[in-house]
């Protein structure tokens, strides 16, 4: 009866064995092409939103720089009108003064300077004398010519003024609407560089679902690999009982000695299937701390400095992007876009010895750059 009863799970042990070899193999193999597929999508897709933040990043800083130096140049032409008008109200009124002078004089002259010059010229003592008036008149009617033509020249210089005030005024005009527009187009950078990183976020997030998914494959692949060679092992030991159990029958010789045959046979139980290994996934953000101002202490640092490397804690290359800022991940998270009053945009892409705390560190293309930003405290710094 034993012997019947293992005959009959032979066909159902090999049932599951096919099952747990033949099918789950082809299952796992397609999943698993298809997976690494989407992971390359992910990464081709992960470069290219690092290197477009950078670039947004890049733009956001020139937009910064630029709308400083506006201010600058808008000041000097503040300076320059305020200057000229006041050169303008000094000119004005030295002109005033002398052209009383000169047209009183004028009059002068012409009701009585050329009978006055004759007199004086016929009251002259001797030869020498007569000759040293006239040359005495001579070097006071050149003054007077110098007087007037000063007076024109002045005139000349008073509307050289005017235009330069008028030019002055137009080129702040100008620079304040110029302002207005780059203050515009940061604004714009700003909104594209924050949906970038949101993408960026979400990609990252997918890459990692995926590598959770891989992960539980393989673990899935494993069991099955197990429960396969618990099969084959159930297969073998099943049909080496059934061989035992035919010589058994044919040689014995009485009833009592096959009864004992047949209690000596092991009991074949079907294999147990494999249990499912449960998704150790979770989130593994870092929250949400879009908006939040902190005020810090600030140093700088130059990849350029001797024994400094180019490559950040998180793999920038500070070569290609400058705009970085060393952190304390337990005060601002990895990652993150901020604003350094003074410095920027950048990303908190990198972490130092010395940074713990409330603290960062700027990073600037050139060592120069970092002495004159030195150490500065209550420095205001936004986590957008």
């Amino acid at each position: 009866m034993d012997s019947v009863k293992v005959k009959k799970l032979i066909p159902f042990l090999a049932a599951i064995m096919l099952v747990n070899v033949a099918l789950p193999v082809g299952a796992a193999a397609e999943s698993l092409d298809e997976l690494k597929d989407k992971e390359t999508q992910a990464a081709q897709t992960g470069e290219s939103l690092s290197k477009d933040i950078n670039t947004a990043l890049n733009d956001v800083n020139e937009k910064y720089a630029e709308i400083e130096k506006l201010k600058a140049d808008i000041s000097k032409a503040e300076e320059t009108i305020k200057n000229s008008e006041a050169e303008i109200t000094v000119t004005e009124q030295s002109i005033a003064r002398r052209k009383e002078v000169v047209g009183n004089r004028m009059k002068d002259i012409q009701l009585s300077g050329e009978q006055r010059t004759w007199q004086v010229l016929l009251d002259a003592e001797s030869v020498s004398d007569f000759f040293n008036k006239a040359y005495a008149m001579t070097i006071l009617q050149n003054a007077e010519q110098e007087k007037i033509d000063s007076l024109s020249k002045d005139k000349e210089k008073l509307s050289e003024l005017q235009e330069t005030v008028k030019n002055k005024q137009e080129e702040l005009q100008t620079n304040e609407t110029k302002l207005q527009d780059e203050a515009s187009a940061m604004d714009e950078q700003v909104v594209t560089l924050k949906q970038q990183l949101s993408d960026n976020q979400a990609a990252l997030q997918q890459i990692a679902d995926q590598k959770q998914t891989e992960e539980k494959r393989i673990t899935d692949e494993k069991n099955a690999a197990e429960a396969r060679k618990q099969a084959e092992a159930a297969q073998s030991k099943a049909k080496t009982t059934v061989s035992s159990s035919s010589t058994s029958n044919s040689s014995s010789l009485s009833s009592d000695s096959s009864s004992s045959s047949s209690e000596e046979q092991p009991v074949v139980t079907p294999p147990s299937q494999p249990e499912e290994v449960p998704s150790a996934g979770g989130d593994t953000g870092q929250g949400n701390a879009n908006g939040r101002v902190l005020y810090m202490q600030s140093t700088a640092y130059s990849f350029r400095e001797a024994g400094s490397g180019y490559i950040t804690a998180t793999g920038i290359d500070l070569r290609s992007q400058s705009n970085v800022i060393a952190v304390d991940p337990s005060v601002i998270p990895l990652g993150s876009f901020v604003e350094v009053e003074g410095y920027g945009f950048a990303v908190a892409g990198d972490t130092g010895g010395a940074i713990k705390g409330n603290i960062i560190d700027v990073h600037f293309p050139s060592v120069d750059q970092c002495l004159t930003w030195g150490r500065r405290n209550n420095v205001k710094v936004t986590i957008q």
